[in-house]
């Protein structure tokens, strides 16, 4: 009966179950796939885990430091509108002095940190130094720059020379400073998650390194509970209300995708542009002469709007949570978007140290909130998610851009958010915001096209 048995289930009659279990189990347990990578685990929890550690309480402690600062200069500010139009000449000249000693601290930063990180030098303590300083004077107020710039620069910085202290070897100080930007912008944005994704993203545009991943995740972490620890726990686009969305609205955010990607699509010419205009004048002059040229637009932009939180919006991003919460006037957000393309050509581009996605976020969100004129009651949803489409497009990092406005925000569009990223990323291939980024697609479908029809021939 059981030799009938065999034969029926197994393919050889003769076979001896109980060892053959015995002996497929001892392979597997033996084989390469499954031994345990002892090494490995000692190697990170021994140098990795401690690295990520410090260098997330490093970024987290500099980072309330900056924090702290930007908002006292800016509550000094506050007091007289007058003084956010003469402010930013003043700082421009600051900036001026020192981007002509230290070439290596104008304008947005990552574009160099990109580049940076391709090669085998570390960025010297004395830049580091007056970014923190000219960092502080850009974003306290007066200019529309963005957290993530310096952030990023600083974090590369310091993630590169902390490794070098753990004893890590130059073949990783690339990973090392991603973690430290990654960390650093967590920090200062309040997303943690989202910029580990924007870090890995940046770097290789089209192209996800999951590497640093579990090292910078822990390194964001800390550094955003030690920020929080010292500057409170609160979100950068309060909402007042939950976001609501249907099936029906998804063909008018798809549309919205694609105006946004045509916008971000001109301001990336214009910027770019702007920036070849500057290298016309002497390094020292850049940054002043922008400013005097966007500064009719920032009064303009503040006597139409009839709001200081725009002119403070690298300080508390206040002007995003209003944006998400109410919706303005058509004409509003049409001034807010020129005025914004025009002050940040004219100030980042000429040198003034800030990054760029606080500007296309109040782009994507003013968009945002010009489609939500005819959806009254989502136009939370067509704001958060014009963010989301800005950035992608702008940054070319759409996983990013969906988990950081979720996290900025603390709830949840990302089915709608992801219809209006992929639409606006997938139509805004072969350009970007970032020098530094190359498209490792470029040209590849062609060649596939030409291959496949090559063979067929």
């Amino acid at each position: 009966m059981i030799e009938k048995l065999k034969k029926l289930l197994f393919e050889k009659d003769d076979i001896n179950i109980l060892s053959y279990i015995k002996n497929s189990f001892k392979e597997i347990v033996t084989s390469s796939n499954m031994r345990i990578d002892v090494l490995s685990i000692v190697f990170f929890l021994g140098k990795w885990l401690p690295f990520a550690i410090a260098i997330g309480i490093t970024t987290g402690i500099i980072a309330s430091f900056m924090d702290l600062m930007v908002i006292k200069i800016n509550n000094f500010l506050s007091k007289d509108v007058i003084y956010f139009f003469i402010y930013p000449v003043i700082v421009s000249i600051i900036v001026g002095i020192v981007i002509k000693k230290y070439p290596e601290v104008e304008g947005p930063g990552i574009g160099y940190s990109i580049l940076h990180l391709k090669t085998r030098k570390y960025i010297s303590f004395k830049i580091i130094f007056h970014k923190i300083i000219v960092a502080i004077f850009t974003l306290s107020g007066g200019f529309i720059a963005g957290r993530e710039g310096p952030s990023f620069f600083l974090g590369v910085a310091l993630g590169e020379w902390m490794g070098k202290v753990y004893g890590f070897s130059k073949k990783y100080k690339n990973m090392l400073g991603l973690i430290g930007g990654g960390a650093f912008t967590g920090a200062l944005l309040k997303a943690p998650l989202g910029s580990s994704i924007f870090a890995m993203e940046l770097e290789n545009m089209y192209d996800f390194d999951y590497r640093p991943f579990i090292p910078m995740i822990v390194a964001s972490i800390v550094s955003y509970l030690t920020f929080s620890f010292f500057r409170g726990n609160h979100p950068f686009i309060d909402l007042s209300g939950k976001p609501i969305w249907n099936l029906d609205t998804i063909p008018y955010i798809i549309m919205m995708g694609l105006a946004i990607s045509a916008l971000i699509y001109f301001y990336t010419i214009f910027f770019h542009f702007a920036q070849k205009v500057s290298r016309a004048f002497k390094t020292q002059m850049r940054p002043v002469i922008g400013t005097l040229i966007a500064v009719p637009f920032i009064i303009f932009l503040y006597y139409y709007t009839k709001d200081m939180d725009v002119l403070s919006a690298p300080a508390n991003m206040q002007i995003l949570s209003k944006m998400a919460n109410f919706s303005f006037s058509i004409s509003d957000d049409v001034v807010i978007i020129v005025s914004t393309f025009f002050i940040t050509s004219f100030t980042l581009a000429f040198g003034i140290p800030g990054g760029l996605v606080l500007p296309v976020l109040i782009m994507g969100s003013a968009v945002g909130n010009i489609f939500g004129h005819f959806f009254n009651d989502q136009f939370i949803t067509f704001t958060l998610a014009g963010m989301g489409a800005a950035l992608a497009a702008a940054a070319k990092t759409p996983l990013a851009a969906i988990v950081m406005i979720t996290e900025m925000s603390h709830d949840d569009v990302v089915i709608p958010m992801t219809a209006a990223v992929i639409t606006s990323y997938l139509t805004s291939f072969g350009y970007s915001t970032y020098l530094g980024q190359k498209n490792i697609f470029k040209g590849s479908l062609r060649s596939f096209s030409v291959k496949r029809h090559n063979e067929k021939g």
